[in-house]
């Protein structure tokens, strides 16, 4: 068989062959989904992205960037697990948690308000302390962070059998990796609106005042999605 011929029955495979769906009651893994299933979930996106990544490219040297970009996101795992949250997916110096179950919109919001506090007050004083170009430079470690809840759809992605992952599919992952992307006036933390109208007061108020700004819209794929931010941040 010619490389060609290879890829037109992977083509014929994938798009010729219906998928099996199912609803999952459990976080899905790459060895619960087969390559031509689809498993619905019921969950809460959360994703983490370190802000400013290529600023600390432009001013440090590769080993300093590569230990920064380990430490977010070795801390930002340990919070979301910490969380009960489950990793399926990492994105250069993003990582994607899925909170599935009773009070996952709290336990969503608390890893991304505790992924911030770790980055201000665990993370970045020892960065100053034992890297000469971020302290000189001023560069400093920030997250921004997206939640948003719903339904979405896993399936397997890459390569049959050599490389292959799981890929969430729909508009709440989606809105949870757009709403990570915003940035500006030190809000790290941003959550669609049906995040927000289900969280706890725990979640929504400090000292009685509302953390919660909003609200505000993003436009995505042709449609308008409410969404509020905060500054605030959540220790341990």
């Amino acid at each position: 068989m010619t490389f060609k011929e290879d890829i037109m029955s992977a083509r014929d495979d994938i798009i010729d062959t219906n998928f099996t769906v199912s609803h999952a009651h459990v976080v899905p893994t790459t060895e619960t989904v087969g390559y031509n299933e689809a498993k619905k979930i019921k969950a809460t996106y959360l994703y983490a992205d370190m802000v400013d990544s290529s600023g600390l490219v432009a001013i440090s040297p590769a080993e300093t960037v590569g230990k920064v970009l380990r430490v977010y996101l070795d801390l930002s795992v340990r919070i979301i697990r910490k969380r009960e949250g489950h990793i399926r997916s990492f994105d250069g110096d993003r990582v994607m948690g899925i909170f599935i179950g009773e009070g996952r919109q709290d336990r969503a919001v608390k890893a991304a308000m505790n992924i911030k506090w770790a980055c201000q007050e665990l993370i970045q004083p020892k960065l100053t302390s034992r890297y000469k170009s971020i302290k000189e430079a001023g560069w400093t470690l920030r997250t921004g962070c997206g939640v948003a809840s719903g339904e979405a759809m896993i399936v397997r992605g890459g390569v049959r059998k050599t490389s292959s992952d799981l890929v969430s599919v729909g508009v709440i992952p989606n809105l949870a990796a757009k709403l990570s992307d915003l940035r500006g006036g030190g809000y790290n933390i941003r959550v669609g609106a049906g995040t927000y109208s289900e969280l706890s007061d725990a979640c929504l108020k400090s000292k009685g005042v509302n953390m919660w700004e909003g609200t505000y819209t993003l436009e995505l794929g042709g449609k308008s999605y409410n969404y509020y931010r905060t500054s605030y941040w959540w220790s341990f």
